[in-house]
C-alpha cells in the first residue's frame, strides 16, 4: 500500500512537471498582446494608397507630348473655343441684316357693342430685306374677316413699300459697314484665340522645363550625396591607416548630411514643378510623370532685323490693333454720315379687294400708288456731331496705340535677341567651369589619398563642384526658355510646333 501511494505520489509530480514546462514553454513563444488586436490608422497616412504608390511606375512624358496634351485637355485652351462659338454667332446675326426675314402678324377679336355679336379674324404674313444701298423693300399681305349678324366682310390686300434714304443712312459704305465691321472683329478673334493657344503654350513649355531642372537638380543632389560618402569611406580608411587624425572625419560626415538635406530639398521642388505641370494639363494630380527630353540647346543667332519682320507679320496683338483701326476707319464713316440730315423718298403700292356677303353682296377692289420725299433736318443738335467727335478720337487713339505696340515688340526682340546672345555666352563658361571643377574633385582626391592634400581642400572643392552643376544646369534651362520667349514674342509658336487651330 504504501508503495502505491509512492507510485502515485511520482506519477503526479511527474504530470505537474510536465504541465508546467508545457505552460513555460507556451508562454515564451506566445506575444505578450491580445489574440485579436486593433492598430489605428494614422490621419496622415493611408496604408493602401502607400502601396499603390510604389506600385505605379512613373509615366515618360516628352515636351511634345505635353503640348498635345495640353491643347486637347487645357481649361484655358477649352474656354477659349468655346468663346468662339459665341463670337461666332455674332457674326451671323451681323450678316444675317441683309437676308429676307418673314413674319407674320394677326390676331382675333370678339367683341360685342350696342348689343350686335362681331367677331374678326386678321393674318397678314410679310418679308423685309434690307438693300445694300440702304433701301428697305417690304412687302405684306392682310387677309381680314369681320363676321355680325346677316354681314360677313372678307378683305385682302397687299402692300409693297420701299424707302431710300439719299442723305443719312443711305449709300453702300454706310450699309455694309457694320456688317464689315463685324467681320473685322471675327478676324480679331481668331487672333485672340491664337495668342490665347500661344500663351497657354507656352505656360506648359516653361511648367516641364521646371519640372527638368527639379528632376536634373534632384540627380545632381544625389550625385553629390555618393561623393560625399565616399570622401566619408576614404576618411575612415585614411583614419584605420593612421593617415589621418580621427576628428578630421567630423566634419565630412557634417557635409554629407548638409548634402543629404539638399536631395529632400531638391525631392520637393521637384513634385511642386510636377503639379503644377500636371495643372496646366489638366491631368490627375497624383498622375507620376517623368519628363524625357535633352537639356542639350543648339545655338540660334538672332537677326534683329529679320525677326522684327517676321514679329510684325506674325504677333496677334500688332495684326489685331491693324484690324482696330480699320474698324475705326468704318466707324468714322458712319458718324459722319450720321451728321446729315434726314432725306429719303419713299414708294408704295397697294392693290386688292373687299367683299360683302350677305343680303347686300358688293365688292370693291383697291389699286393705290404713293411716291413721296421725306426729310428732317435738326437745326441745332450737338448730339449729332458727338458720334463724330467720338469716331475721331477713337481712331486716332487707335493709330497711337499701334506705334506703342510696335515700339513695344522692338523692345521685346532687341532684348531677346541680346539675351539669348549673353545667355550661350555663360552657357559655354558653365561648362567649362563644370568641366573643370570635377577634373579639380579628382585630381584632390587621389592627392588626398596619397597624402599629399588636406581633407578641407577636397571639401572645398567638393562644394564648387556642386555650385557648377547647378550654374549649368540653370544656364541650359534659361538658354532654352529664352528662345521659348523668343517665340511668343515673335508669334511663331503656332508654326514652331506645327500647331493648326480647330476653328
Amino acid at each position: 500500500m504504501a508503495r502505491l501511494r509512492h507510485f502515485l505520489g511520482l506519477a503526479v509530480s511527474v504530470v505537474a512537471a510536465a504541465i508546467l514546462a508545457t505552460s513555460s514553454v507556451a508562454a515564451r513563444q506566445s506575444p505578450k498582446t491580445p489574440r485579436h488586436t486593433f492598430k489605428p490608422a494614422s490621419p496622415l497616412v493611408n496604408q493602401g494608397a502607400d502601396k499603390t504608390e510604389r506600385a505605379e511606375v512613373d509615366v515618360p512624358l516628352t515636351l511634345a507630348d505635353a503640348v498635345s496634351l495640353a491643347l486637347r485637355d487645357n481649361r484655358t485652351i477649352r474656354g477659349a473655343y468655346l468663346d468662339r462659338i459665341i463670337q461666332k454667332f455674332d457674326l451671323r446675326v451681323a450678316e444675317d441684316g441683309f437676308a429676307s426675314h418673314l413674319g407674320l402678324a394677326g390676331g382675333a377679336v370678339r367683341q360685342r357693342i350696342a348689343g350686335i355679336n362681331t367677331t374678326a379674324l386678321e393674318v397678314s404674313p410679310g418679308i423685309t430685306a434690307l438693300l445694300p444701298t440702304g433701301a428697305t423693300l417690304g412687302f405684306s399681305w392682310a387677309n381680314r374677316t369681320a363676321e355680325s349678324p346677316g354681314v360677313r366682310t372678307r378683305s385682302t390686300a397687299g402692300v409693297l413699300s420701299l424707302t431710300q434714304p439719299l442723305l443719312r443712312g443711305g449709300g453702300v459704305d454706310v450699309t455694309l459697314a457694320p456688317v464689315r465691321s463685324a467681320r473685322l472683329g471675327e478676324r480679331i478673334n481668331q487672333l485672340r484665340l491664337k495668342a490665347t493657344v500661344s500663351e497657354t503654350i507656352g505656360q506648359v513649355i516653361y511648367a516641364y522645363r521646371d519640372l527638368l531642372r527639379a528632376q536634373e537638380d534632384a540627380r545632381l543632389a544625389q550625385a553629390a550625396v555618393e561623393r560625399a560618402e565616399e570622401l566619408r569611406d576614404i576618411n575612415r580608411s585614411l583614419i584605420a591607416a593612421g593617415r589621418m587624425p580621427e576628428v578630421d572625419i567630423v566634419q565630412t560626415e557634417a557635409d554629407l548630411e548638409n548634402q543629404r538635406l539638399r536631395v529632400l530639398e531638391a525631392t520637393r521642388a521637384h513634385d511642386g514643378a510636377r503639379l503644377h505641370l500636371l495643372n496646366l494639363l489638366a491631368l490627375d494630380l497624383g498622375t507620376r510623370i517623368n519628363a524625357r527630353e535633352s537639356t542639350e540647346p543648339v545655338q540660334v543667332t538672332a537677326h534683329v532685323p529679320h525677326l522684327m519682320r517676321v514679329a510684325l507679320a506674325r504677333r496677334p496683338d500688332y495684326l489685331g490693333q491693324l484690324l482696330v483701326i480699320e474698324q475705326g476707319k468704318l466707324g468714322l464713316v458712319v458718324a459722319e454720315n450720321e451728321r446729315l440730315w434726314d432725306l429719303s423718298v419713299f414708294a408704295t403700292r397697294s392693290f386688292g379687294r373687299t367683299a360683302n356677303e350677305g343680303p347686300r353682296a358688293s365688292g370693291t377692289s383697291l389699286s393705290d400708288v404713293t411716291v413721296g420725299l421725306a426729310f428732317n433736318a435738326p437745326l441745332d443738335d450737338l448730339r449729332r456731331e458727338q458720334p463724330y467727335i467720338q469716331a475721331t478720337t477713337g481712331l486716332k487713339s487707335a493709330e497711337l496705340q499701334l506705334e506703342t505696340i510696335r515700339q513695344g515688340i522692338e523692345l521685346q526682340v532687341r532684348g531677346s535677341a541680346s539675351d539669348i546672345a549673353i545667355r550661350w555666352r555663360q552657357l559655354e563658361g558653365a561648362r567649362r567651369a563644370r568641366d573643370l571643377a570635377a577634373r579639380s574633385v579628382e585630381i584632390e582626391r587621389e592627392k588626398l589619398k596619397a597624402g599629399r592634400s588636406a581633407n578641407y581642400q577636397v571639401r572645398a572643392l567638393e562644394a564648387y563642384l556642386r555650385a557648377a552643376e547647378s550654374q549649368q544646369l540653370d544656364a541650359r534651362i534659361g538658354y532654352l526658355n529664352a528662345l521659348t520667349l523668343l517665340d511668343l514674342q515673335l508669334g511663331t509658336t503656332l508654326e514652331t510646333w506645327h500647331i493648326a487651330l480647330r476653328d
